[in-house]
């Protein structure tokens, strides 16, 4: 059975996405939440943190702490669940953090789906041209009114996958930078069939 391994947003931590994720497994799955390493200055912590709109592409040393936590997370899943197959997710950064997780050599062979929710890609080049070569199983959802991660950023994430040829759950909503939980069954069905 496959591992789900779920990051949580900016300001967020491993307990707060915890519900979302246990609500989603099938049973018998095993849950890895990773958990951020940077504390940010109001609560939580972050996968990387600068003082620039979230908007603006990430500068050198916002890439460093990027690749710093997609080590850490790597390291948490090796240790956690070291085989078997596993579905990368996350909310807002941690729907950008799976995309860079699921390129690293030490488990790109497991990853066998993703749930990219509220999300935007941070190297665009990168991650076409590994979905180019691995195309990967996915959920999307973004709000259309998400102020955080406009849509035009969610869709660069949707064309991605839609350009490898992903087989895709497309969840978008009229709703801002949230998880639709109108539309969680979806997702419920979707990582049943992807573990069965």
């Amino acid at each position: 059975m496959p591992t789900l391994v779920m990051m949580h947003g900016l300001t967020g931590t491993a307990e707060m996405i915890r519900p979302l994720a246990e609500s989603i497994l099938s049973p018998g799955m095993r849950l890895i939440l990773p958990q951020a390493p940077i504390p940010h200055p109001n609560r939580g912590f972050a996968w990387w943190l600068r003082d620039a709109p979230p908007t603006d592409s990430l500068d050198e040393t916002s890439i460093q702490q990027v690749e710093n936590s997609v080590e850490l997370v790597v390291d948490y899943i090796l240790q956690e669940a070291p085989e078997g197959e596993i579905i990368l997710g996350g909310f807002s950064q941690g729907a950008a953090m799976a995309l860079e997780v699921m390129q690293h050599s030490s488990i790109r062979s497991s990853v066998k789906g993703l749930i990219l929710i509220s999300g935007k890609v941070l190297r665009p080049h990168n991650v076409a041209k590994y979905l180019q070569k691995n195309p990967i199983p996915a959920v999307w959802m973004h709000g259309e009114r998400d102020e955080m991660v406009p849509m035009y950023q969610g869709l660069e994430v949707y064309d991605a996958l839609m350009n490898a040829g992903c087989p895709l759950l497309d969840l978008r909503h009229a709703k801002g930078h949230m998880v639709d939980l109108s539309q969680k069954e979806k997702i419920v069905d979707w990582v049943t069939s992807i573990t069965r």
